[in-house]
């Protein structure tokens, strides 16, 4: 069996000049395993959305090294995020080269995909042929979604990703010859959220039979600029990414996987004609599917089996088309039709001391608060129960002064604050840590900063460790009752049985890896690979131990 391994890239853009400065030879990182990998490891794809936002110099093309080590082979471009992803693959396939003196054979090709749909302005009069109003952008400008032939090739032409994959450039800045990381690439395009070409329509009440029918048009329109990709060279093929596809057909923004279908067939005879071996370029969806949006599950068998009846052979489509699931670990309420704050679908790793070197416990495994939280909590409380000024009142036969009465209102304030926050833990009313970040910072801290002008240094530090604690027992909290609820079912939701030493995490993604086809035609896994977020390279290692978990039990 391989070796789960982690690759840190402290300073990427310097790879070309000293290759090897950036690991001594007595590192212990692991070099590739000659064992084939386990196949369930080549069911993850890294996602790009949380990639695409992080600054910190290394951590892109260390994940993405991470992942190649652990035989993971696609990766997804996050919004706007190309130019990024193909930095960070170059980057990590020029580090494991350059310092492992390593050359990776996979399988498979290495996969990027990338997506388009969604712009930006910055003004309100940069509006494009096309365009569909989203809403306003915190630039001033508005967010627009664009499907239109011309749009797509403006994207494909300008994409750093089709660049590479195209060889448009010889060299990179940093003077390294491109050429290579061609040669073992496949690159696939998607068009994201088309439902979204509905957004004004369905606010001026139009019909949700027009809706469909003027979406599937704009699909054909992007499906021809797509095709048109393929057959010059730009991309390998293309997909959709669509929240709309596991959507129930009565939401407005269900996006009909048979109008996707005939779309594609459309847009496959436009660019080719009516030759009678023309198959369409549309190799793979993209939707959301977990424990608690599984309508995905049916939109996923009903596609591969009308792809491998017989019907589907008098269209001009592939025999197959690939499953990604993505937000496994991320649920919206409704069954992906609720707005607001989503549940994760996680465990988490929680310090039992302030020490960053001390021990953790996952919350799966603990019991109870922890006794750090206990002892922090009886603490803070203490440092702002007030007695002395009390006893000043009451001993020295005085009225407090002015300052004494607003410290001591203060103190009272945030006694009553903290115990709020503490007997919220245990009401089983918190089931979103960005609900809480957001209350956090939209209600406690402005209460803090208005009933005090200033703080001291130790009442300060006081604040800051309980809240650091709080924020842990919170998660605590919330991946208890988020099992408790999985477990319990009801409401829309199914039962599940979680065992008590499994983390959701690894429940989740088991549950996504085990489905099968189960129509009359398609046989064989339902779900071709499960798109993870790793903003960091631990999680990888996290992810492909599940998997290889997986394969041991199976």
């Amino acid at each position: 069996r391989m070796r789960q391994t982690v690759l840190s890239i402290p300073y990427t853009r310097s790879l070309a000049r000293k290759p090897r400065a950036l690991l001594s030879k007595s590192s212990s990182l692991s070099t590739q395993s000659t064992d084939a990998a386990p196949p369930t490891r080549a069911r993850i794809a890294i996602g790009g959305s949380k990639l695409s936002q992080t600054q910190q110099d290394g951590i892109y093309p260390s994940v993405i090294a991470t992942s190649l080590q652990n035989s993971i082979t696609t990766f997804e471009s996050g919004l706007n995020g190309d130019e990024k992803l193909k930095r960070g693959y170059v980057d990590a396939t020029m580090f494991l080269r350059n310092v492992h003196n390593q050359e990776l054979e996979h399988h498979d090709k290495i996969e990027l995909t990338g997506r388009f749909g969604y712009r930006t302005t910055s003004t309100d009069d940069e509006r494009l042929s096309g365009d569909v109003m989203q809403e306003p952008s915190e630039s001033g400008g508005n967010i627009y979604h664009n499907l239109t032939t011309e749009y797509v090739q403006q994207q494909l032409e300008q994409s750093s990703l089709v660049g590479l994959y195209q060889g448009k450039d010889n060299h990179d800045d940093e003077g390294r010859l491109l050429s290579q990381f061609r040669e073992n690439m496949n690159l696939t395009y998607m068009a994201h959220n088309p439902e979204a070409q509905g957004s004004e329509m369905h606010v001026k009440g139009a019909p949700i039979g027009e809706i469909r029918e003027f979406i599937q048009e704009k699909m054909t329109d992007a499906f021809v600029g797509l095709e048109q990709g393929v057959a010059e060279g730009q991309i390998t093929s293309y997909g959709v990414c669509s929240n709309g596809l596991s959507l129930p057909s009565s939401h407005p923004l269900h996006l009909s996987w048979e109008d996707m279908l005939i779309a594609s067939n459309k847009a496959a005879g436009i660019v080719h004609g009516d030759a009678n071996d023309i198959v369409s370029s549309l190799s793979m969806i993209q939707l959301p599917i977990n424990l608690l949006e599984t309508h995905g599950l049916k939109v996923a068998n009903r596609i591969k089996d009308y792809l491998s009846s017989p019907e589907r052979e008098e269209a001009s489509l592939p025999s197959s088309i690939r499953v990604f699931a993505m937000r496994p670990l991320t649920c919206y309420p409704d069954r992906g039709t609720g707005t607001g704050h989503p549940f994760k679908l996680v465990d988490y790793l929680i310090p039992k001391s302030f020490d960053d070197n001390g021990d953790k416990i996952w919350t799966h495994d603990s019991e109870g608060l922890l006794p750090l939280y206990t002892a922090v909590l009886n603490e803070t409380m203490a440092h702002f129960d007030a007695t002395h000024l009390l006893e000043i009142k009451e001993e020295e036969e005085r009225e407090l002064t002015m300052e004494e009465r607003e410290t001591l209102d203060g103190c009272k304030l945030l006694q009553s604050m903290i115990h709020d926050l503490d007997v919220n833990l245990s009401s089983g009313q918190i089931r979103s840590f960005a609900a809480y970040e957001e209350d956090l910072y939209s209600k406690v801290v402005p209460l803090i900063h208005d009933t005090f002008e200033e703080l001291d240094a130790d009442s300060a530090d006081v604040l800051q460790r309980f809240f650091q604690v709080h924020g842990n027992a919170v998660r605590q909290s919330i991946a208890k009752t988020t099992r408790q609820l999985l477990k319990e079912g009801g409401d829309g939701v199914d039962k599940y049985d979680i065992p008590d030493n499994v983390s959701l995490q690894e429940f989740a993604l088991d549950y996504l890896w085990k489905q099968e086809c189960n129509g009359e035609h398609a046989k064989g896994p339902l779900i071709d690979k499960v798109v993870v977020g790793c903003p960091k390279a631990e999680h990888v290692v996290e992810a492909v131990k599940i998997a290889d978990k997986f394969d041991s039990l199976s």
